[in-house]
Order: structure tokens, then C-alpha cells, then sequence
């Protein structure tokens, strides 16, 4: 069962009528979300299928964020790891995983590939943090990567992180699209963000055994080929 209509919830429509899992892809789907009522949303939504989940496997997506400086005392980083540990305490069995910065065929204007590619095509001045990193992963290598922590139970009861095994700089991104689209993009660099590190072995070694390449900026540019073909039209902003 997938509870969810976004783009991962539709990535994992497999999983519909699998009686033994229930996917929730139901999120806050805004990291900056500030407002009490997504979040207490989102809280009764896991409260009510983990009732009903009665021994069977709970998959529930978390955020990456907890691991960056900036981030780890937003209301959106809170609100994660306080169902995280609302689903370790109730589920009979659960998979938690944290996911980084998902790519695919979105109209989410929050995500960190649409944001930078709408503002490189706009050709309006936006700020880019020299001290960030970002961590991108493509929602098929997301969706390989769960379905086999889903079929191994070695796995189950665990938090796993889900994201590509390296990062990259938002500058990077930015000098990427400027590649692919052959458009300067207009941002200024700012001395803001720190760098932090995601852990993901156990994804890792999956996408290595995919025959992924492990290189941030091919992936980048695999991943602009895929999702960004739209970015050669006119832009009418």
C-alpha cells in the first residue's frame, strides 16, 4: 500500500496492492514550511496507518537534513525526527529513510534543482552559499535502492540513508546548468552554509552494484538530460 500522490508515492505505485508494506509518501513536502498545520497534518496522517499497519512493514521517508548545520533546528527537521521516533516506538516493523535531495519529474518549485533552473532560465540574480553542499539522487535510483532495503529484512528496523555517495557544491549545480543549457546564469556568491557529510554505505553499495558511476557531476548531468529537456523551450518569465 502507498499512502501518498507525489512523485515518489507515484514512483512506488509497484507497492500499491502489496498487502505486506505500506509506503507513506505523504510528507511536508516544503523543507522551509514553517506553519503548524502541515506538520500536525502529516502527524495524524503516520499516527492513523501505523494503526493500521498491524505487523506489516512501515516505510516512511525523513530528510537527509539532519545532518546540516543550517537545517538540524528548523520546525521541518524537528518535525521528522519527532515522527521518527513516534514510528520506532509503534510500528511492529518499520523502515525509516532519510532521503537527500530527490530529482525527477516534479513541478515542486521547492526543490534544489528546479529552484536553481528556474532562476538560471529567468536570468534573475539569486544568492548561491560557497559554503553548502547539496546531495542529489534521482527518484528511480531512490526507488532501486528502497525496493531492495524493502526485500532484505536484515535491513527492517533500521534508519538508512538514502542519498547519492557524494555530494556537491550549489556552485557546481549552477555550473552545471549553465553547461547543459548554455545560458549564463546572473547569482552572487555569498559566504553562508557549511558543508556536512551524509552517510550512506548501504546505498552506496547498492548503486555500485547497479553499475552507478560514482561521480556528482556526471550524475548532474545525467540527471539535467533526463528531467530537463523543457529547459531548451523559451522562457517566458
Amino acid at each position: 500500500m502507498v499512502i501518498g500522490n507525489g512523485m515518489i508515492a507515484r514512483r512506488f505505485s509497484s507497492l500499491a496492492h502489496n498487502d505486506e508494506v505500506i509506503l507513506f509518501a505523504s510528507g511536508v513536502s516544503n523543507s522551509k514550511e514553517t506553519r503548524s498545520e502541515p506538520f500536525v497534518r502529516e502527524r495524524k496522517l503516520v499516527e492513523h496507518w501505523l494503526h493500521q499497519a498491524r505487523g506489516r512493514l512501515f516505510v516512511y521517508f525523513s530528510t537527509c537534513s539532519v545532518n546540516d548545520p543550517t537545517e538540524r533546528n528548523s520546525p521541518y527537521v524537528a518535525h521528522k525526527l519527532a515522527l521518527e521516533s513516534l514510528i520506532a516506538e509503534r510500528a511492529d516493523r518499520y523502515l525509516i529513510c532519510p532521503a537527500s535531495n530527490v530529482v525527477g519529474g516534479t513541478g515542486n518549485p521547492n526543490t534544489v534543482l528546479n529552484y536553481f533552473m528556474a532562476r538560471c532560465r529567468s536570468g534573475e540574480y539569486f544568492d548561491v552559499w560557497q559554503g553548502a553542499t547539496r546531495n542529489l539522487i534521482d527518484v528511480d535510483d531512490l526507488y532501486q535502492v528502497v525496493m531492495q532495503l524493502i526485500e532484505e529484512p536484515v535491513f527492517h528496523n533500521q534508519v538508512i540513508n538514502v542519498a547519492y555517495p557524494v555530494s556537491i557544491s550549489p556552485l557546481q549545480i549552477v555550473q552545471g546548468i549553465e553547461r547543459f543549457t548554455g545560458r549564463p546564469a546572473h547569482y552572487r556568491l555569498i559566504d553562508k552554509g557549511h558543508p556536512f557529510r551524509i552517510i550512506a554505505s548501504e546505498c552506496a553499495a547498492i548503486l555500485e552494484s547497479f553499475g552507478k558511476l560514482i561521480d556528482p557531476e556526471c550524475y548532474l548531468n545525467a540527471l539535467l538530460h533526463t528531467y530537463y529537456q523543457w529547459a531548451f523551450e523559451p522562457c517566458l518569465v
